[in-house]
């Protein structure tokens, strides 16, 4: 690698020429008006802006790898992803940006483009929403403090910028680009003067400020035209592994590149509809429910997975080959993936408390192979459960993948179902994972707190509500809002123990499904007062109480309530015994 440098402008107007391009391994467009204003900032007062890696790819080798153009005029609604790079249009030598691509992509917004971003309280689907605006420096600007800038940079409407006053000289900072090498500042600086919108009080303010307004403008061009600010190794390898390579080196700092960012990517260069498809599938799914997290991660390891190739996440692992073999079933790939996040929304899960995406690439497998899963959405329910309390895709999750998966093909062969009991005693996990749930599993279960592991386990100790029709609610059978200390404190808890309970409230034996209408009902009214006023027919309340695993033989009075968790904590621990472990 050799190092070189050129001016901004330079660089700029490559990009206009389309001879630097973005490699198809780069994410997309995500930087804000406010950190292009501040990269800016950085650039007028000498701060240095880091260096970039370039990549000198001609010939042949073009053809081999899928390059996008920089975005000219960014919408934050309607053109946000880079437009793919026609063969036609490509060179026989172009360069790629490994890094820097989010400041390369800022300056040319800001110096040949615009910016269209939602107005504040405007409707996201009303299209005067996202006004055009281009790139403005405050001539008359006044450095901030410490923390701020400077120079004061903005992206403005036009109307906005001939909105001056005393305080604000706005020029259209893409005007620099056509100056000279030794520009007249003084003609330049007249024009503005003289301009139709600077009104004669205005032009006051400005000529007192005459040498300021100068040297900012002096300033703005050598930044821009004169200075070689772009610093960049230059790299002539031509092969794609190794360049992946010096990418995930090079992006190992600051905003980190997961390796699904980089094979999402190999996906891309050698398919080029990957990235819409997969963006509108995670579109789809994150939808679901009460909505979920999935990214690119989980879509890579499934279509590893869901296409029996090799699971390792290595570049590898995507040659042609396999995303040829990616492609051809994406279909298949990507109704089986949905049908397994329906299931989800059916078991009550959404993003908060689906505590690990992995686990459920198995049962998009198992929908992949022809299964189906009315015959099996218990043993499916159970799996899922059971992966997740015992976090077996924690670490090693390749290779968990990879012994469920083996299970799942030999399990097909003998019928078309979903046994997790054939999962639990034949998938030959790495050592220390296991399906299995001990004694001292249930131990550590009962002492649970309220979050994503105390809801799995309120799922199975409630496997008839309908969780995909009606959202359930965590609730604490004893509100929570009761124990304060003035209030546990009334009722005569002595220090030790107040702070005892209120670790208490939060565990498990003070947890219960309830739907959520029923839930904002009951709210702080003491437990008591609300299952009688909620119950008023004994036989109802017996029910209630019997489907709940309230104990029937203690006081439900919150002076007594240690007595009352403690007893609850021995039904759900028969109940547990019985729902979680292997027969």
């Amino acid at each position: 690698m050799s190092y070189e440098s050129k001016s901004i402008r330079e660089v700029i107007s490559m990009i206009g020429r389309n001879e630097i391009y973005l490699p198809a391994i780069q994410r997309k467009f995500v930087w804000k008006p406010e950190q292009i204003e501040s990269l800016f900032d950085s650039i007028m007062r000498g701060y240095p802006i880091g260096t970039f890696l370039f990549w000198f790819i001609r010939g042949e080798k073009i053809n081999d790898y899928t390059f996008y153009k920089f975005i000219q005029d960014y919408h934050e609604r309607d053109k946000y992803l880079n437009d793919i790079a026609p063969r036609p249009e490509l060179k026989e030598e172009i360069v790629g940006v490994l890094d820097g691509q989010q400041r390369l992509s800022s300056m040319y917004i800001a110096l040949q483009g615009t910016y269209a971003y939602k107005k504040a309280y405007a409707r996201w689907y009303n299209d005067s929403a996202f006004p055009k605006r281009r790139f403005y420096i405050n001539l008359l600007s006044e450095p901030e403090d410490d923390a701020g800038y400077m120079y004061e940079f903005k992206f403005l409407t036009e109307e906005e910028a001939r909105n001056l006053d005393e305080k604000h000289l706005w020029f259209l900072v893409r005007d620099v680009m056509l100056w000279g090498e030794e520009p007249e500042i003084d003609e330049y600086y007249d024009n503005l003067l003289n301009s139709d919108y600077v009104s004669d009080g205005l032009k006051v303010c400005i000529e007192e400020k005459r040498r300021q307004v100068k040297k900012t403008l002096r300033i703005l061009h050598q930044r821009i035209v004169i200075e070689k600010l772009i610093n960049y190794y230059k790299i002539e390898e031509q092969e794609l592994d190794n360049i992946l390579d010096i990418f995930v080196r090079v992006n190992s700092g600051g905003t980190v590149l997961s390796k699904s960012d980089l094979l999402f990517s190999t996906i891309v260069a050698n398919w080029q509809e990957a990235r819409q498809k997969i963006e509108d599938l995670l579109s789809t799914i994150n939808k679901k429910g009460n909505g979920f997290y999935f990214d690119n991660d989980f879509i890579m390891r499934s279509c590893l997975v869901l296409t029996d190739c090799p699971i390792l996440f290595k570049v590898r692992s995507f040659k042609k080959e396999n995303i040829n073999k990616i492609k051809s079933q994406w279909e298949n790939i990507e109704i089986s993936i949905t049908k397994a996040v329906d299931l989800l929304v059916e078991f009550g899960f959404n993003g908060e408390t689906l505590t690990s995406q992995n686990a459920i690439i198995p049962i998009a497998y198992y929908f992949i192979k022809g299964g189906e899963s009315d015959k099996s959405k218990d043993d499916i329910r159970r799996y899922l459960i059971y992966a997740l309390l015992k976090q077996i895709y924690g670490s090693q999750g390749d290779r968990v993948l990879a012994a469920i998966r083996d299970v799942l093909k030999d399990a097909f062969k003998e019928h078309k179902y979903f046994s997790f009991d054939y999962i639990v005693n034949n998938a030959k996990l790495p050592s220390g994972k296991s399906l299995k749930i001990t004694d001292e599993d249930i131990e550590e279960i009962l002492e649970y707190k309220k979050g994503p592991y105390t809801f799995m386990i309120l799922s199975l100790l409630y496997p008839n509500l309908k969780f995909g029709q009606i959202e359930f609610h965590q609730d604490h059978i004893h509100p929570a809002s009761m124990f304060t200390e003035s209030k546990l404190g009334k009722l005569g808890v002595s220090k030790d123990n107040i702070k005892k309970w209120k670790d208490m409230k939060d565990r498990l034996p003070n947890l219960q499904l309830m739907e959520g209408r029923e839930n904002k009902s009951k709210n702080k009214t003491p437990f008591k007062e609300w299952l009688k006023n909620a119950y008023p027919n004994p036989d109802e309340r017996g029910k209630f109480m019997k489907d709940n695993y309230i104990p029937d033989h203690v006081s439900l009075e919150l002076k007594d309530f240690e007595v009352f968790y403690e007893e609850r904590k021995k039904i759900l621990k028969a109940q547990l015994k019985k729902v979680l472990q292997q027969k």
